[in-house]
Parts: structure tokens; C-alpha cells; sequence
């Protein structure tokens, strides 16, 4: 470990704990990574070259999606290649089953199906991408603090750490990998089908004392039936999963545009609104709590207070930025640290320091931002899906928008495929004429354009606040330095406070900060309070968008 954190420590990262097969480190901005380390000089001993787990990487770090863990870098030495991920701070799925098993506390099924949905969300996008996974399981499926849901610890990625004989991965495993056959995307679903089941059942589909006793089960598509329990749709969707020959099985998105699926997501969607409504209102009303807390600061505690809240503020938007400029927006975070330290040095006691600057408040406001960013970016995703999944399901029933013909027969393959038990086909299909799919699309559309106009939000931001906070910072040296200045000089009288656009001497006495001072705090606070707005506009359209799709499930839970 000495030589890991050695390399690591010349990159930037400080070791924190360490974890199976790498560590969890931070950067100088005190965010933290995970690190795995692939040991090159094991490489040969793998299916793949050294190579290809480099290309990979390569194209795990060009991914973007709510889904998925995010790559952020990846380096290597003589010996070594390190790759940096973001960490899940909320676990994974293993844990989760775990304390479902020990506590005996099953998971509904709509826990479920929001899990099962936000993986194949994932998985849609990666085989899109032409990638695949390769060992998915419940220890490789994470979540955030927020309880949002990210695939990482691809296969190949990982692949000196597990391999196909590790206790339990087997159980995971595709009957056509245990034959011989290629991975291919069908194998990340057989997988998936076998985390589906697991957290139905707390327990794995196929299990056995040994490999040995496990592999003939597997390949005989041979596991306990879920319980009646459980909804038709849910049980029709394992046995579909789970059939022997690849081919047969649904690919992530014809999962994705099964009708209750369809349906799943888009109350999803309804739910997630409601939810960053709720995110945003936290915002308003910390914005209400600085300015209380300005209002009653002393002069004394302005000088460094009004500077701390700054470095505050300016920290969490270097967060908002973090998955829009692609790193820009640690430059200033970087500012903002360095300006509520520069702030706190000057303060003394100031209730807006102790406000905004406190590790606690401070996460909590870094926090809001997070949690805003991972629902809306996972809500576009699902609105997208949603357009595609409806398209994919007009398509299936060979049905022309603006024609009345209906092929009965195809209407009835799309049945089969896309939901067993589905007797309404003829319906199902009138409800999609009727919604004019090109006009679903044409609002999907319109969601990924509100999804670049937040992106604007947040860069205006950060630009207007980056430039404003380097000159604030500059200013507040040289404040720190007359004040030492004066210290040396046995000169404490005058405390000079510097804005941005005038120098305004104050009486440490006066109880009433002057208005020029004021301002620079007020600032920020309208800066707060604008940008909230802004984002609710981008919500209240995301809303209008879920307005235009179709209502399947009056025909579709009916029958």
C-alpha cells in the first residue's frame, strides 16, 4: 500500500480507507473517489489484454448517465493502472438484502420495480454504447446517499479482482457462458434477471453447496416460482429472462417498452417532480435563513463573515457544475474553500461563518444541490426512455400513426412480447394513435432542450460567481494582511472592508453594518434565490412534458 499511496498522493488523492481490490481517497477539495487498481503484471493471466481493459476504461470515462457510476480518470505507473470513480456513499444491493434477510423485512414491490427499472436504464444506455458489464451482481450495484441506483465494477474493468470461479459470482452467470459461449448482452440480462429475483425472494435463484452442484441448475433453467404474491407482470418477466437460448430473451429495451413498465416509469416520473419540488423549496428557505442571519451580523463579524458565506456558497456551485463543465467547475470550488478559509481567518465569531462555513450546514447545502442534480438528470433519462419505449411498442404492432388499419395478427405477437396476458392489443394501439407518438417524441425532445437550458443556468452561474469571487478573494488577502499590518503595528482601530467595487472603513462598534457592505451577502443570497427560479421554470416544464404521454394503463390494467 505504501507504493499505491505514494502514486496516489503525486496525483492529488489522499488515501482514506481501504477497500477490496483499491481504496476510497479524496481529492484536494475533500471529495471523495473510489480507486481500483488493475495490477498489469497480472494482466496476462486474463481472458482480455491489458489493451482492452484500457480501451474500456477509455470508454467508461466518455459515459454519462444518472445510472451509472461516473468514471472520472484513470492513470498508471510501471506496474500499475488505477481508475477513479466516483464513490456511492449509500452502499450497495448486497447490503440491502442482507439487512432484508436479517431483519425479515421483504421489499415491496414497488422498491423493487424502481430498482429494476433504474438498472435497465443503465443497461439500455451501456449496449447501446456497444459496452457490456460483465459481472453484474448485487455487490456491484451501488447507491448514492439519495438512494439513487448506479451500475460500476464493470467485469473487465475489474477483472484481476473477480472472475467467474469467485464464491458466488457463478450463480449469476448465463447458462451459454457455462458452455463456452460469448458474453454478450443477453448474459447482462440473464444476470439481471438473477438480481430481480434476489430481491424478491432475499435469496438466489440458483444456489447450491458447490459450483459443481450449481451449474447443472443454472443450465436447466431449473428455480423456485415467485409467489402469487407478486404481481402477473413481474413473474411473466422472469420467465422471460430466464430462457435458456439468449436469443429469446428480451433485450433491455424491449424490457423498457413493456406496457407496465411503461406505466411503472411514468409515475415515476410523476413522483420524482413532486420530489424536486420539495428538493428546491429547501433551497428557498435556506436562502431565507442566510438572510436572517445577515441581518443580525455585527460589523465585526463582516469582515470575514460576508467573505465566509461567499466561500461557502461558491463551493456548491463548483457541485452544481461538476457534471456539466466536465472539471471546470473545481476551479471554483477550489476559490470558494480558499475564500471561506481566507473569510473564517478574518471573522472571529460570526453567526453567517458559523452558518455557512460549518462542515454541517455546508453539506447540508451541497447536499441539496446533489440531490436536485441526480433526480433531474435521471428524470430526462426516464422521459427519453419512456418516448422510446412507446415507439418501440407502436413499432412492434406494425401500426401507422394516422391510419386506422390494425394488423390483429402482429397486434397479437406484440402481446406476447410486450406483456403477457395483454387481451386489449386493439385498444393499446387506438390509445397510442390517439397520443400521436412523433408527439411524445417531439416533447422528449423538449426535455433534453430544458436539460441544456439547466446547463446554462448552472454555467452563467459559475462564471458570474467564479469572476466575482477571485477579485473577492484578492481583495480579502490584502484585508488580511493590512490587519496584520496593523496587529504588528499596535493599530487596531480600523478594520477596512473590502467589496468589490469601493473600500468602506468601519467602526467595530457600530451595530449596524452599512449598507455597501450588506449587499455583497444580499448578492449572493438573490443570486440563490434566482437561479432556484430558474430551475423551476426548467421543472415546471419537465411536468408539462409527463402531461403528453399517453395513459396506457386504462386499457393495459383493466383487462
Amino acid at each position: 500500500m505504501g507504493k499505491t499511496q505514494s502514486v496516489l498522493e503525486k496525483k492529488g488523492y489522499t488515501i482514506q480507507k481501504e477497500i477490496e481490490h483499491g481504496v476510497i481517497a479524496t481529492d484536494k477539495d475533500g471529495d471523495q473517489f473510489v480507486i481500483k487498481e488493475i495490477k498489469l503484471n497480472e494482466t496476462s493471466d486474463l481472458s482480455s489484454s491489458a489493451g482492452d481493459i484500457f480501451s474500456e476504461v477509455e470508454n467508461l470515462l466518455q459515459i454519462t448517465h444518472p445510472h451509472i457510476v461516473s468514471h472520472k480518470n484513470s492513470f498508471q505507473d510501471d506496474k500499475s493502472y488505477y481508475v477513479v470513480m466516483d464513490h456511492c456513499e449509500g452502499g450497495n444491493l448486497a447490503q440491502k438484502i442482507k439487512d432484508g434477510k436479517e431483519t425479515g423485512n421483504p421489499f415491496l414491490e414497488e422498491q423493487i420495480m424502481d430498482w429494476l427499472v433504474e438498472i435497465c436504464m443503465a443497461l439500455k444506455h451501456l449496449h447501446g454504447q456497444g459496452l457490456l458489464h460483465r459481472d453484474l451482481r448485487p455487490q456491484n450495484i451501488f447507491l448514492t446517499k439519495f438512494g439513487t441506483l448506479c451500475l460500476g465494477d464493470f467485469g473487465r474493468v475489474n477483472e484481476n479482482a473477480t472472475s467467474s470461479s469467485e464464491d458466488g459470482a457463478v450463480a449469476y452467470l448465463g447458462p451459454e457462458i457455462l458452455t463456452g459461449g460469448i458474453y454478450e448482452t443477453k448474459s447482462d440480462i440473464w444476470s439481471m434477471g438473477c438480481v430481480l429475483y434476489e430481491l424478491c425472494m432475499l435469496q438466489c435463484a440458483f444456489a447450491a453447496a458447490s459450483p459443481i452442484k450449481l451449474i447443472p441448475q443454472i443450465l436447466g433453467g431449473s428455480y423456485p416460482s415467485l409467489p402469487e404474491s407478486f404481481s402477473s407482470e413481474l413473474r411473466d418477466l422472469l420467465c422471460d429472462i430466464f430462457q435458456q437460448d439468449p436469443t429469446i430473451r428480451p433485450s433491455a429495451g424491449e424490457i423498457m417498452a413493456k406496457p407496465f413498465i411503461i406505466i411503472f416509469l411514468t409515475k415515476k416520473s410523476e413522483k420524482t417532480v413532486e420530489e424536486l419540488q420539495i428538493t428546491l423549496d429547501k433551497l428557498r428557505t435556506l436562502a431565507d435563513g442566510l438572510e436572517s442571519m445577515h441581518k443580525g451580523t455585527t460589523i465585526g463579524s463582516l469582515t470575514g463573515g460576508v467573505i465566509g458565506a461567499a466561500g461557502g456558497i461558491t463551493s456548491i456551485v463548483g457541485l452544481i457544475l461538476a457534471p456539466f463543465t466536465l472539471g471546470a467547475s473545481l476551479i471554483v470550488t477550489g476559490v470558494g474553500i480558499g475564500v471561506a478559509v481566507a473569510g473564517g481567518a478574518t471573522a472571529g465569531v460570526s453567526n453567517i461563518t458559523n452558518m455557512v462555513n460549518q462542515s454541517t450546514d455546508r453539506q447540508a447545502m451541497k447536499n441539496i444541490i446533489k440531490e436536485f442534480q441526480e433526480k433531474f438528470n435521471s428524470l430526462v433519462t426516464s422521459l427519453q426512455d419512456i418516448a422510446e419505449g412507446l415507439e418501440t411498442l407502436r413499432a412492434s404492432g406494425s401500426f401507422n400513426i394516422g391510419s386506422d388499419n390494425f394488423n390483429a395478427n402482429a397486434g397479437a405477437s406484440a402481446g406476447a412480447r410486450f406483456g403477457r396476458g395483454l387481451g386489449c392489443i386493439p385498444e393499446l394501439f387506438r390509445v397510442l394513435q390517439v397520443a400521436t407518438i412523433g408527439k411524445v417524441v417531439a416533447q422528449t425532445a423538449r426535455a433534453v432542450r430544458v436539460a441544456e437550458v439547466a446547463t446554462g443556468i448552472f454555467s452563467a452561474f459559475f462564471v458570474a460567481v467564479d469572476f466575482f469571487f477571485i477579485a473577492m478573494d484578492a481583495k480579502e488577502i490584502h484585508n488580511i494582511r493590512q490587519a496584520k499590518a496593523n496587529e504588528q503595528s499596535g493599530d487596531t482601530s480600523k478594520l477596512e472592508v473590502m467589496d468589490t467595487d469601493s473600500t468602506t472603513e468601519l467602526n467595530p462598534g457600530c451595530e449596524e453594518p452599512k449598507a455597501e457592505v450588506k449587499s455583497e451577502t444580499m448578492k449572493f443570497i438573490q443570486t440563490i434565490r434566482q437561479t432556484a427560479e430558474k430551475l423551476q421554470e426548467s421543472l415546471d416544464e419537465l411536468s408539462d412534458v409527463i402531461s403528453f404521454i399517453p395513459k396506457i394503463e386504462d386499457c393495459y390494467l383493466d383487462n
